[in-house]
């Protein structure tokens, strides 16, 4: 009998004294797919990066056994390391901008992995290259390979990433979050074909997710991590359909429901503390006609270089856009149809023409929440100074101790505390950085909210909190709200009225 291509047994990792994998287990046998399933911070992605050499030297790792395609991790140097990578392990990263070269084109960066792990000629590599863009369902891989990685949305680019990894057909594919900016006819397409790359080629997916319902009919296998130890493990749907872990059972609730709309949507809280789900109310959609936003005839459209010549490839043309005084409406379409433009149309981050555009009161009263909080938020400052630039454009009346006091009730309204003032981002997880975003967002004061894939990115738990913490503010500040997302369950849970989108031909 074969040997495990995977093969982890009591595998602890810490970093000085924190521990953030204990005895941890795990096997993968050839044609088999397994998901290791947990929140940020369970230990799921860092098993990952020690079984790819790629682990930071300051981790301590003990274990009473660690192979990988059945040689020791521990004895393997980086040379062997630089023969496995690529070609006999592969990676696909959450980030597709991580993984791709910002100056390189698409086409080039997937030739160059050829280049370098085969002997093929410069006519075979291309082709190959094509014929992997179109597998990952890219349009018009011929023009695609030109483009450079910001010409892509951030759905093609992950696209581009796992057409990468399939390129020389390895032995082990590790795939940490990368469903989680695609829409969902995209991410069905992409795990149907990891999952035949995995039957038809003999080799093996360890897969890595926060969601358990992405995994549950994809996998053969689930174990769920929790603070880095295992709470639970087996078949995938038998995990699935009848979990036992409270834990495991607040990760399947998490999820917005396939119908109704009650709020508020159980945490993770809920079930750990022993609870259960909260007592909800349904929902509704306000009954009035007045508009707070009305676009008529939207125009998005960006130019295109070649050589002296210049064209315009069209995002969005003649669209109508209404959103009703207190109403959420939801944005919802494949990537490249254009949602995200036109939220940042709205508020002239691209530029756009229109026949009439109309906003309740006046367009600084719409605010933007985006889909990376790390990325919207400097670094370099203080939550107190990244809140008080905007108070101090938005309401120049208030002296600076007043500006601290207000800065102070905004954290306190999503959930944070005072005290979180003089911290940075980067003492805070990813889903209290959405959170500051959203207060930063409130500072001015809006009548609508933007919201731009604001939960794509979160964990299944803390995306339950977010979309709570938006009904609520909405609610309470009688806000209007357009919501982006690629999910069909978020949209429909959150979303009064939904416009669909295409891509243009």
């Amino acid at each position: 009998m074969p040997s495990p291509l995977v093969n982890i047994q009591g595998l602890n990792i810490s970093f000085g004294t924190t521990e953030v994998l204990s005895d941890f287990n795990l096997q993968i046998e050839e044609g088999e797919i397994v998901s290791v399933v947990g929140e940020s911070g369970s230990g799921k992605s860092v098993s990952a990066l020690m079984s790819m050499g790629l682990l930071s030297p300051k981790a301590s790792i003990t274990s009473n056994q660690a192979e990988v395609l059945g040689q020791s991790i521990s004895e393997l140097s980086q040379r062997d390391w630089q023969h496995l990578r690529g070609k006999e392990i592969a990676m696909v990263f959450q980030d597709p901008m991580t993984a791709l070269h910002p100056s390189m084109r698409i086409g080039k960066q997937l030739e160059e992995v050829l280049e370098i792990h085969t002997d093929l000629g410069a006519a075979q590599r291309q082709d190959k290259v094509l014929r992997a863009l179109e597998e990952v369902s890219i349009p018009q891989p011929e023009l695609s390979a030109k483009k450079y990685p910001h010409e892509m949305s951030g759905g093609q680019r992950q696209r581009v990433v796992i057409a990468m990894a399939m390129l020389l057909e390895p032995k082990l594919i590790i795939a940490d979050e990368p469903t989680t900016a695609l829409d969902k006819e995209v991410e069905a397409t992409v795990l149907d074909l990891l999952s035949t790359l995995v039957k038809d080629k003999g080799c093996a997916l360890w897969f890595i997710s926060h969601d358990l319902e992405v995994v549950s009919e994809f996998s053969d296998r689930v174990v769920v991590l929790y603070k880095g130890k295992t709470v639970e493990q087996g078949a995938a749907k038998e995990v699935f359909n009848t979990p036992k872990h409270p834990y495991t059972k607040g990760l399947l609730a998490c999820r917005p429901p396939k119908s109704g709309r009650p709020y508020p949507l159980p945490v993770l809280s809920d079930f750990l503390d022993g609870d259960g789900a909260p007592k909800a109310t349904e929902l509704t959609t306000p009954k009035t006609d007045t508009k707070a936003l009305q676009i008529e005839g939207l125009n998005i459209g960006y130019t295109l270089r070649k050589g002296w010549k210049k064209s315009t490839k069209w995002v969005v043309q003649d669209l109508d856009v209404t959103l009703n005084s207190g109403e959420t409406l939801g944005l919802i379409g494949p990537s490249g149809s254009g949602k995200s433009s036109i939220g940042r149309a709205v508020v002239d981050l691209v530029p756009s023409t229109f026949s009439i555009r109309n906003f309740e009161g006046n367009e600084g009263r719409v605010q933007f929440i985006f889909q990376d909080p790390s990325s919207a938020l400097n670094r370099s400052h203080t939550i107190g100074r990244i809140l008080d630039q905007v108070l101090s454009h938005h309401a120049p009346e208030l002296s600076a101790v007043g500006r601290k006091e207000k800065a102070s009730a905004l954290l306190q309204e999503v959930g944070l505390h005072p005290s979180d003032l003089s911290k940075k981002p980067r003492d805070f997880s990813g889903g209290q950085r959405q959170r500051i975003g959203i207060a930063r967002a409130l500072a001015a004061d809006p009548t609508v909210l933007i919201c731009d894939e604001s939960v794509s990115a979160l964990d299944v738990s803390v995306q339950a909190q977010v979309l709570n913490l938006l009904n609520g503010i909405k609610k309470n500040r009688g806000l209007s709200m357009i919501f982006i997302s690629h999910d069909p369950d978020v949209i429909r849970y959150m979303c009064d009225r939904i416009q669909q989108l295409t891509p243009l031909s």
